[in-house]
Order: C-alpha cells, then structure tokens, then sequence
C-alpha cells in the first residue's frame, strides 16, 4: 500500500501497487562511506562537506548531497537510488497502512531522530542504525528521522492519483 487517504494531499489517494523485487540498504550512507567514494572517483565534495567529520564522527549519516551526488554515489557503489514506491514499501512493509516504518504510534526520541519542537532529540544527526526499536518491517533502519532521504523519482503532487499500479517509476518531470 502506498500513500495514506489522510494524509497530507500529495500522499492521496492511497493505493496497491505491485513491485518487481528489489534490494534496499538496511542503513543509511555514513560519512565514512562517502568519504571512500569522494576519494576513490574522485569526484568532489558537495559544498558542505566536511572532512574532519568524516574522519571524527565517521558513522553518521552522510549529509548535504544533491540528487546528483546521491546518484553518482550509489553508481560508484553499483546501486541506484531506490524509487519512491520502493522506498516506501521498505518504510511501511509489504501491505501496510502504518504511519510510520514502526508502526502507528507517534514517533519520540526512543524511535527515530526528529527536530519537532519540542522535543528536540539530540539536536544534530545521530549514529547511522541508532534506533533499533524503529525498524520498518524489513528492517531498514532511521527510515523516519536523522536526516531526509533521496529517492529516483522527480516530485509532483497529483502524482498518486494517476500513477500506475506496477512498478512506479514517478512522473515524468516535476521538481527535485
């Protein structure tokens, strides 16, 4: 099931779609990783980067990438980014309605990193796989919180209510 009828208007209507089978990392990119690959294609660092980071906190999640970054990362790392219809299936499990990738209970610090004030869990990204007792159905992990996520597909908000019922690939064009 993807997209909720209560929900937020981009996210209607709600509707079964079926996915060919996939992978999806259980964690977030760490600094460390990305690091690797910045170096090994040497390809360069998005303007926020921080190397002394990489080296100090290394297993945070990796932050400041643009879409282009994130791609040509998962190509070094011969993945790809995951379509919005994958990524939310990995969130939510195989026909689920759950809110969130733990189920429908509200999230607070001992389930996801999130900057709702208040609270304010730690006030910064936390530690790639932090929160165990968060875990979506499959078991991917900081689905919900951290930081935000990339997907492959551009963003239109009507989107839902005309897209095909296997293997959506998102629209056309939109925005990023």
């Amino acid at each position: 099931t993807m997209g909720s009828n209560d929900g937020l208007p981009a996210e209607r209507p709600e509707h079964v779609v079926t996915l060919d089978a996939y992978v999806i990392d259980r964690y977030e990119v760490s600094l460390q990783l990305y690091r690797k690959f910045l170096q090994a294609a040497r390809y360069d660092a998005p303007p926020t980067w921080d190397d002394e980071a990489a080296e100090t906190v290394g297993d945070r999640p990796a932050v400041g990438m643009s879409w282009e970054d994130a791609a040509a990362y998962c190509a070094w790392a011969g993945k790809r980014l995951p379509t919005e219809a994958e990524w939310e299936k990995a969130a939510r499990g195989a026909s689920d309605t759950r809110a969130y990738p733990w189920g429908d209970q509200d999230a607070d610090c001992s389930l996801a990193n999130y900057n709702q004030s208040p609270p304010m869990c730690i006030g910064d990204t936390s530690q790639v796989g932090s929160y165990q007792s968060g875990a979506s159905p499959y078991g991917a992990l900081d689905m919900a919180g951290n930081v935000y996520e990339w997907t492959n597909d551009w963003y239109d908000t009507y989107y839902y209510s005309s897209s095909p019922y296997s293997n959506p690939q998102g629209p056309d064009t939109g925005i990023s």
